[in-house]
């Protein structure tokens, strides 16, 4: 009868493992295939990715201290930008060998030994809430919902100590109004999505002679994208603002009573960096030569290849 309960109690912890090795993984071709067919989620043109080549920086703005290797994580089918930014994240990579990209939606790259061979990891377009469970998790029961909430917390956990031990994030866009549920993620980031604009802006520098910025030579920048509107934990005494709305040159979007649209920023997180951009919505900021140097910067700049002499002097 012990033998019998032993060999059951294997098969479920095997079924169990063999369930979280399978939602965990990475997406198969034909379910994202189906997946970006069912949100109309279209990949690049040839023709736009020779736009994205064509406008991205032939040289990258710091010579890298050594080879980088930076981690593109997200869903390519929930948000139409995301497989813009990944393809100019490979094109800047590609281009300036400033470092090398790895694109993939596979979590289990986020755990533990294997997150930190990575220099950066890039939060691109996230826009879900829980997106290291599995689609069917509300369907789930008993030992297999437990262990992909554990799987779960695992990811979310690998993450937080991977950048408190000096590695860099980069959040794109839609990266904010990722995992509303996970606090410390806001925290992170700096700041949690609520609500938008969608428009021409004007784009104040704010720090001119930030590295990050030198994109704008110091002067206002005009562009059509969707602006963030952002919610706590935003704070300009946890964020360095970096660009802002120019209200000076448009009209407030009413939006915030304090009159504060953030663009981008960079803090520390323990012994990390993160950058963060709202710009990234529209299929053409992907072949806007401003944006890429931006964003390059950026990626850069969490790295820790790219350093304000302000912050090198604290």
């Amino acid at each position: 009868m012990k033998k019998r309960s032993c060999i059951f109690l294997c098969l479920l912890v095997g079924m169990w493992f063999t369930y979280i090795a399978q939602a965990a993984g990475p997406t198969p071709p034909d379910v994202k295939a189906a997946k970006m067919k069912a949100r109309k989620v279209a990949m690049p043109t040839e023709q736009q990715i020779q736009l994205i080549e064509a406008a991205a920086p032939d040289k990258a703005p710091a010579k890298p201290a050594k080879p980088r290797k930076v981690f593109v994580w997200g869903h390519v089918w929930t948000h139409q930008p995301n497989p813009y930014a990944e393809k100019a994240l490979e094109i800047l990579a590609n281009k300036t060998g400033a470092f090398e990209a790895v694109i993939s939606d596979d979590p289990r790259l986020l755990l533990g030994d294997k997150i930190k061979q990575f220099d950066a990891l890039v939060m691109n377009n996230i826009h879900e809430r829980e997106p290291f469970l599995p689609d069917d998790f509300a369907k789930l029961k008993g030992e297999q919902k437990a262990a992909a909430q554990k799987f779960d917390k695992s990811v979310k956990q690998s993450i937080l100590e991977y950048v408190r031990n000096g590695k860099g994030v980069v959040g794109i866009h839609a990266a904010t109004a990722a995992f509303q549920n996970w606090p410390e993620y806001g925290e992170m980031m700096g700041g949690y999505y609520a609500g938008h604009i969608h428009q021409e802006v004007v784009i104040r520098p704010e720090d001119p002679k930030h590295p990050v910025n030198a994109c704008f030579g110091g002067k206002p920048y005009t562009i059509k994208d969707e602006i963030y509107i952002f919610r706590e934990p935003y704070s300009r005494k946890k964020v360095h603002v970096i660009a802002s709305l120019d209200l000076s040159r448009m009209e407030d979007p009413q939006k915030r009573p304090d009159k504060d649209y953030a663009v981008s920023w960079v803090r520390t997180y323990g012994k990390g960096r993160i950058f963060y951009t709202t710009l990234g919505h529209d299929a053409a900021t992907y072949w806007n030569p401003v944006f890429l140097q931006h964003l390059l910067a950026g990626v850069q700049y969490a790295i820790g290849d790219l350093h304000h002499a302000a912050e090198m002097n604290r």
